[in-house]
């Protein structure tokens, strides 16, 4: 094992083939001879350097919540996708997911066999020093060379390209879950955006969130204003805590996006919990008289 160098990366965007442990032994080899069959689909969407030449190859891994933390169960249980980094306002074509890997200061260690990951794991709790979250694969396209990233710190820039994605973006999303408030936030720019990764975007196979492909083809700007909101079972509304973001877009039916962010603010800094005191409630309409005492 031989660590190359510790570097700070700030956020950014990668396309690729997305899989998951789920898909049994092999998986990531089953990506890459995908992503490498289809890469004349994605490459003139690459991000360059001032020679013209591809940034980066890469494998992204994340938990299975895409929090980017690591694999759970021992390194065992997560996602993957085996990709290539673009340019902020890519977009991913058909088949293809579009992740935003938020900024670390990494240590950056050659692949030299299949140990490497083990041997780093082993000299990190030698050293103290903990893993923040997902190991990532990087492929230099300069030289061919592969290596292994290990996160040791929060990159303080990874909010740099999240802002830029927002600037102009609305924080309530189609389904009315507001952005602002989301775990997701530090980097998602939200469904309205070209930066989206939305667990119901990336998961979907059009890279479309079900709710919002529905309102659009309804001319909905969200789904408050959909007569059939309450029976509704699509995307967000087929989870067990579906009644809050149906008491939220009844909350925005009735009083607006504006007092929306106002009411769940205060609301907030009142002590309430976003989502998990709504969740909690398990009736749209509770949820809507709560937001409302703090109108």
């Amino acid at each position: 094992m031989r660590i190359v160098e510790v570097f700070r990366k700030d956020a950014f965007c990668v396309i690729g083939k997305l899989g998951s442990t789920n898909d049994g032994p092999g998986f990531i080899q089953r990506l890459w001879q995908e992503a490498n069959q289809h890469f004349p689909e994605i490459a003139h969407l690459g991000k360059r350097n001032e020679q013209g030449n591809l940034l980066g190859v890469w494998g992204v891994m994340t938990n299975f919540a895409m929090e980017f933390l690591p694999w759970e169960d021992n390194f065992s249980k997560g996602l993957y996708m085996a990709g290539l980094e673009v340019e902020t306002d890519a977009a991913a074509p058909a088949g293809w997911k579009k992740w935003i890997v938020p900024g670390f200061e990494y240590w950056k260690v050659k692949v030299e066999g299949p140990d490497t990951f083990q041997q780093t794991i082993a000299y990190m709790q030698e050293k103290n020093q903990p893993l923040v979250a997902a190991v990532q694969d990087f492929t230099d396209p300069a030289d061919g060379q592969n290596y292994m990233l290990f996160p040791v710190a929060w990159n303080d820039s990874k909010q740099k390209l999240i802002r830029a994605a927002k600037d102009k973006t609305e924080p309530v999303g189609v389904c009315t879950h507001h952005c602002e408030f989301c775990f997701l936030a530090q980097w998602c720019g939200g469904c309205r955006s070209a930066c989206n990764v939305c667990s119901y975007a990336t998961l979907s196979g059009d890279n479309v969130c079900p709710n919002v492909s529905c309102a659009v083809e309804q001319g909905y700007r969200s789904c408050a204003q959909c007569p059939s909101l309450l029976d509704c079972t699509k995307g967000y509304f087929r989870e067990h805590n579906a009644a809050t973001p149906k008491g939220t877009a009844l909350f925005v039916r009735k009083h607006g996006e504006e007092a929306y962010t106002r009411a769940l603010s205060e609301a907030i800094q009142s002590g309430v919990r976003y989502a998990e005191d709504l969740d909690a409630l398990n009736d749209p309409q509770k949820v809507l008289a709560l937001l409302e005492q703090y109108l």
